[in-house]
């Protein structure tokens, strides 16, 4: 009974392991969305105050815009993966030993 005991604790760690991973990928992409907000609105800003034509900072800026919105993108796809394994490790609790 104590091996049966021992297996279970081991397969429930094992769970709590990959909810703790999940959560940490979840976190970290998560906190790159944010600072990736905030550079967007303050870059977005700046070029509002920029007057008329497009000059070679603005293009800059445009470009910037351009590079932090894909890895915006990366970011969001990184939180939908982690929610997932999230998810999948949370289904099914391991089987308790029986007597």
């Amino acid at each position: 009974m104590a091996s049966q005991i021992s297996e279970y604790v081991d397969r429930v760690n094992a769970k709590f392991d990959e909810i703790g991973a999940s959560v940490d990928g979840i976190v970290t992409s998560v906190t790159g969305v944010s600072g990736d907000v905030d550079f967007l609105k303050k870059t977005i800003a700046d070029l509002q105050a920029s007057a008329g034509k497009v000059t070679p900072e603005d293009q800059t800026l445009l470009d910037a815009l351009e590079t932090r919105i894909s890895g915006m993108s990366t970011r969001v796809s990184g939180v939908k993966d982690a929610l997932a394994t999230l998810d999948a490790a949370t289904e099914e609790p391991p089987t308790p030993p029986t007597t």
